[in-house]
């Protein structure tokens, strides 16, 4: 198992950042992707330092990808830097840096909290890009989150605009959900989520949403609340999904 503490200067960001990989001792050709999202009061090193990653990935043929974004939601902020844009940039140059593979098929993104919100947001307006998005406690409801916390107002109009301007915009994922074009292959989307969590709820609608727009996604409701003891199992779950897809 190997680690690499990157900082580099990211053209879309316009500014240095941090990013964190994993890979295998003695990876193989076209090394499995999987993009780790982390939550909002996280950065890249949460994942290493709150579970045990690094052994679970250890016999694992994926190279995982963990960036920085701080609290932008994975989200082109309005009057600030492009951190959806980044994601992309991110894996192309992890790609070129570490000759990783460039096959959706092959290609994974998963995430915790926000890191649900980006993971999910990443699917839905990529699709061709991901095999799988894997939501981990997410809060995917950016409009529901905004209307329970009005503290935040003048944060969320930092990054969104307004309420009515995220409306059909690609942050406004229940939207894609609801209006997916039949022309368009639809990611495959696992939810792992604690029973005492409390975007549980809203997991629960997403699920139904997905589903009854012909998704393939599956909800997993695990003992637990908004831990880092759920998504330590959870990350466990998510990489054996990979490996059973990619061998």
């Amino acid at each position: 198992m190997a680690i690499s503490h990157l900082e580099f200067f990211a053209e879309s960001l316009g500014m240095r950042t941090r990013v964190n990989v994993v890979l295998p001792e003695h990876p193989a050709e076209d090394l499995s992707v999987l993009l780790l999202l982390h939550g909002l009061s996280d950065d890249e090193n949460v994942w290493l330092e709150q579970t045990k990653l690094a052994a679970y990935a250890s016999n694992k043929q994926v190279a995982i990808i963990m960036p920085r974004v701080d609290r932008s939601y994975y989200t082109n902020e309005v009057n600030g830097s492009h951190y959806f844009d980044y994601l992309t940039e991110l894996l192309q140059r992890c790609r070129q840096w570490f000759n990783l593979t460039i096959k959706p098929s092959r290609t994974f993104v998963a995430g915790v909290s926000m890191g649900g919100f980006g993971a999910l947001k990443v699917a839905l307006n990529q699709p061709e890009e991901f095999s799988k998005a894997y939501l981990l406690s997410a809060m995917v409801d950016i409009q529901a989150s905004w209307r329970a916390h009005p503290d935040r107002d003048a944060w969320y109009r930092s990054l969104f605009g307004s309420p009515a301007a995220l409306q059909g915009t690609e942050n406004d994922l229940t939207g894609l959900i609801k209006h997916w074009s039949a022309a368009i292959r639809r990611p495959a989307i696992m939810q792992i989520c604690g029973d005492h969590d409390p975007f549980y709820e809203i997991n629960q609608q997403l699920h139904q949403d997905l589903l009854a727009n012909q998704f393939d996604n599956d909800l997993e409701i695990v003992p637990g609340a908004h831990e880092w003891r759920v998504w330590d199992s959870a990350i466990q779950t998510v990489l054996s999904d990979i490996d059973e897809k990619i061998n």
